[in-house]
C-alpha cells in the first residue's frame, strides 16, 4: 500500500505522493523540505543523498511540483540501488547513445569525478559531435586512425598538427568504452583495446622549466598590452611558487541544497572559490621588495578588492579560458612552446 505524506499549508491538510519527503521544523525560520534517498539506494553508492527542496510555503498547490521533484529522485535512487537494472545492458548500438547513457546514467563515472575534472570531459564530449550517430560495430582501427587524424588537423594550411586536441579526442573514446563495457555494450570491449594502442598518445614534448628571463618576458609583454590581470597571474605563480588553481580558482557547480551568500561570486548555477583574492593572507602579507613582478602588477590596480584575476568583464577565469589566453601571450611574447603555464612555479 503506497504511503503518502501528510503536509499543512495555509491551514489546508495535503496527502502527497512524495516517497522520501522530509520536512524538518526550524524555530523562527521557514521549514527546512528535502528529499531523501532510501538506505538501500545509499548503500549501493547512489548520490545525492538528500536533495533539498524549496517550496512556496504560502500556496498550496506548489506542493504538488515538490512531490514530483520527489518521485523523480526516488524513481532515480531505486533504479541505481536494483542490481539487475544497475547492470542492464546498452542497447541502441550508436555512439551517441553511449554518449547519452554516460552523461545521464547516475553510476557514471562522470559523477564522480571533481567539477574541473568534469568540465574538461564535456569538453572532450564536445569533439565527438560529428561521430555520434556511427555505429560502434562499424567501427575498427582504421576509424580511429582517421578520426585522430581529423581532430588534430591544422586550424589553418600551414598550422602546427593539433595533437593534443586529437589525443583528448581519443582519451574521450577510451572513457567511454570503459563505461560501455563495464554495462555489458556490445563492442564496447572491442573498442578499448583498440582505443588503447599508443599510438594516439602524445608523444612527449620537450618541456623547459620558466626561468626568470622568460616570467619578465611574459609579465612585460601582457603590461604592454593592457593585460595587467594576466600580467599578475603570472607573477603570482613565479614569484610565490603557486599553482594555477591557486591563483585563478575554480568554478564549482551548485547543488541543489547550497546556500549562496551575499559575497559569493555566482554564474550560470556556478561557484568561484579558491583563487587569490587581493585580500588572501598569502598576498597581503608578502615582502613586495622580494617579488618585483608582483610588485610592478599591482602599482597598475586600482582596485584592489576581490579576485585578482579576473576577465576584461570583471569575471574570474576559469581554466580554459585562462589557458588559452596565456598561451596566446606567451607565443605573442616570443616564450618557447616547451615552456608551459604548468611549469611556471619557480624553482624553489
Amino acid at each position: 500500500m503506497k504511503k503518502f505524506a501528510t503536509v499543512i499549508v495555509q491551514g489546508q491538510t495535503l496527502e502527497l505522493d512524495a516517497p522520501g519527503l522530509k520536512i524538518r521544523r526550524l524555530d523562527g525560520r521557514e521549514p527546512y523540505v528535502i528529499w531523501s534517498a532510501p538506505p538501500q539506494a545509499i548503500a549501493a553508492g547512489f548520490v545525492p543523498k538528500n536533495v533539498r527542496l524549496f517550496p512556496d510555503w504560502q500556496d498550496p498547490d506548489d506542493f504538488e511540483r515538490i512531490a514530483l521533484e520527489c518521485r523523480k529522485w526516488q524513481a532515480k535512487a531505486l533504479a541505481h540501488g536494483t542490481p539487475a537494472e544497475g547492470k542492464a545492458p546498452l542497447v541502441d548500438g550508436s555512439l551517441g547513445f553511449l554518449i547519452d547513457a554516460y552523461l545521464k546514467d547516475p553510476a557514471s563515472p562522470l559523477h564522480a569525478v571533481q567539477a574541473s575534472t568534469r568540465a574538461t570531459y564535456l569538453r572532450w564530449i564536445k569533439l565527438l559531435a560529428p561521430y555520434q550517430e556511427v555505429r560502434l560495430s562499424d567501427i575498427d582501427s582504421a576509424t580511429l586512425a582517421d578520426w585522430y587524424a581529423e581532430l588534430g588537423e591544422p586550424t589553418e594550411p600551414d598550422g602546427e598538427q593539433r595533437a593534443r586536441r586529437a589525443t583528448s579526442g581519443i582519451q574521450m573514446l577510451r572513457l567511454l568504452f570503459r563505461f560501455g563495457a563495464e554495462k555489458d555494450a556490445a563492442e564496447c570491449g572491442r573498442l578499448l583495446d583498440i582505443a588503447m594502442s599508443s599510438e594516439f598518445d602524445v608523444k612527449p614534448a620537450h618541456r623547459q622549466a620558466m626561468s626568470v628571463g622568460d616570467a619578465q618576458l611574459f609579465v612585460g609583454y601582457a603590461l604592454w598590452g593592457g593585460d595587467v590581470r594576466m600580467a599578475l597571474a603570472q607573477a603570482c605563480q613565479f614569484e610565490l611558487g603557486l599553482r594555477q588553481s591557486e591563483v585563478i580558482g575554480e568554478w564549482v557547480p551548485l547543488q541543489p541544497d547550497d546556500r549562496i551568500g551575499t559575497d559569493d561570486i555566482v554564474f550560470q548555477r556556478q561557484r568561484w572559490t579558491g583563487g587569490l583574492t587581493f585580500e588572501s593572507p598569502v598576498l597581503a602579507g608578502i615582502d613586495l621588495a622580494k617579488c618585483p613582478l608582483i610588485q610592478r602588477c599591482l602599482e597598475l590596480i586600482e582596485d584592489k578588492r576581490g579576485p585578482c584575476i579576473v576577465r576584461s568583464d570583471g569575471r574570474p577565469y576559469d581554466r580554459f579560458t585562462f589557458s588559452r589566453r596565456w598561451r596566446v601571450i606567451a607565443d605573442a611574447a616570443g616564450l618557447s612552446r616547451g615552456v608551459q603555464n604548468m611549469d611556471s612555479r619557480k624553482s624553489r
